[in-house]
């Protein structure tokens, strides 16, 4: 997404009426600023949300913590995070002691408006173009292309789960239609460091692929010569993605369970437990009503995983997008060296692509691979797509691909899918709604992509 995230800083201070001046001086920078007098409070707050700048004090009226302690408890939250250490504190031992820690910056109290903008601005500046390095770098196929009104929605929800600081997201959606892009999205979003670990939760079904999530130490198995750092301490703060959680096998659910509640692992092969900072994005193309109903789905895992729900639509319910994502793939995988015909495009949109976003790419590169020309015209989507080559009856002409018949047929799926509907899915009362015989409705029907075997 190239929505631009907005900088986030966090002031933690026991003096209330310094902190009030915080958002006067940065009031014509449209940073989020939140502010905090309670250690543990703003410790809170870090685990739940991505800060740019935490402006930190040295010590607490009250409370025996040294700013040491809060940064290294700050650090584990969040490894990220710029602080920049404002106190009056003048003993040498602490501040060579904080100094060496690895904080950005010490500004000794009293410290000027100037002293403190110019600190947030570097750093805020700073992490403005790693993150422009990254996006640089990132494929550009890794975005979510489509103006259509359901594309816009789902961009907005993307967004608010991005500010809202939930800490388990979960994205429900068919195979291909982009859900790691979706939660990609996420991650570039709320995080700027854009810390993001995959994992592939159905190939986690024995204690090596285990070791992926949780880690190992020297000796759990044959071939852990070695302690191995898992997905979850990796992350230091960013995101974990859990890729097709559907198909987690149920005796690792159990195990993944308690690390979302508890927020702590356990190596394979050990027997003490490590504190972790993370946040989780789930996704899987599974009901997993169905599933946790058929016993293959823990019940109490789909409450921790879906704090905040992401549905992704399919692509045949945004067939207006199917323009846009061509011109993008041949951009993008193509250079634009090829063109595409109107009538070829409105062609691809009488289909109703089962495989999605990741079919529609697919097809555009085997259109490419067997073209005879720079255009790729509507033979060409025939050839890629036999099932289109049905769509036609022997009275169709040729000629009469694209535009028009694109949208007769898009015209003829919606009848049959209407009486589908209507008939509470009976062929025999559909096919009677259509003036059909139950034959020549199941054909076509097939034909259409809205069913794919005959019932008795």
């Amino acid at each position: 997404m190239n929505q631009e995230r907005i900088p986030r800083i966090l002031a933690l201070d026991d003096d209330s009426e310094w902190l009030g001046q915080i958002p006067i001086m940065f009031e014509d920078y449209g940073y989020q600023i939140d502010l905090y007098t309670n250690i543990d409070q703003g410790l809170m707050a870090i685990e739940n949300f991505f800060y740019d700048v935490v402006l930190l004090d040295m010590n607490f009226v009250g409370d025996n913590r040294t700013g040491l302690d809060i940064f290294r408890k700050i650090a584990t939250k969040d490894s990220e995070v710029d602080v920049i250490v404002i106190s009056g504190e003048t003993n040498p031992h602490k501040l060579i002691e904080v100094m060496n820690a690895g904080i950005t910056q010490f500004i000794p109290k009293p410290a000027t408006v100037d002293q403190i903008r110019d600190s947030v601005q570097k750093s805020i500046r700073r992490k403005v173009l790693r993150r422009h390095s990254i996006i640089l770098n990132q494929s550009k196929s890794a975005m979510i292309v489509g103006s259509s009104k359901i594309i816009l929605d789902l961009k907005a929800e993307i967004a608010k789960a991005a500010q809202s600081g939930v800490k388990d997201i979960l994205i429900t959606g068919e195979s291909g239609t982009g859900k790691e892009v979706v939660a990609r999205s996420i991650a570039e979003l709320a995080d700027s460091a854009k810390r993001f670990i995959p994992i592939h939760c159905a190939a986690i079904n024995d204690g090596v692929a285990e070791s992926e999530l949780f880690g190992h130490v020297r000796g759990a198995f044959t071939s852990a010569d070695k302690d191995r750092v898992g997905a979850f301490e990796a992350a230091q703060g960013g995101f974990v993605f859990l890729d097709e959680i559907g198909d987690m096998p149920l005796n690792q659910q159990a195990k993944l369970l308690r690390v979302l509640q508890e927020r702590k692992v356990s190596r394979v092969g050990a027997t003490e437990e490590r504190s972790v900072s993370f946040k989780s994005i789930c996704a899987t193309h599974v009901d997993l009503n169905k599933a946790v109903a058929e016993k293959r789905f823990r019940e109490d895992l789909i409450y921790r995983i879906a704090k905040f729900k992401i549905e992704i639509p399919p692509l045949r319910k945004r067939i207006e997008d199917i323009p846009e994502l061509v011109y993008h793939f041949l951009a993008t995988k193509f250079n634009n060296e090829f063109t595409i015909t109107p009538e070829a495009i409105g062609l691809l949109q009488s289909y109703y692509w089962p495989g999605n976003v990741r079919q529609l790419e697919a097809v555009i590169e085997t259109m490419i691979y067997r073209r005879d020309s720079m255009i790729i015209r509507e033979k060409d989507v025939c050839k890629a797509i036999p099932d289109l080559s049905n769509l036609m009856t022997p009275k169709q002409n040729v000629s009469f691909l694209g535009k028009t018949g694109a949208t007769l047929f898009t015209q003829e799926r919606k009848r049959f899918e209407k009486a589908i509907v209507d008939a509470n899915g009976d062929r025999t009362l559909a096919a009677k709604a259509l003036n059909v015989s139950r034959a020549t409705f199941f054909r076509r029907a097939k034909e259409l992509g809205l069913v794919t075997g005959r019932r008795a």
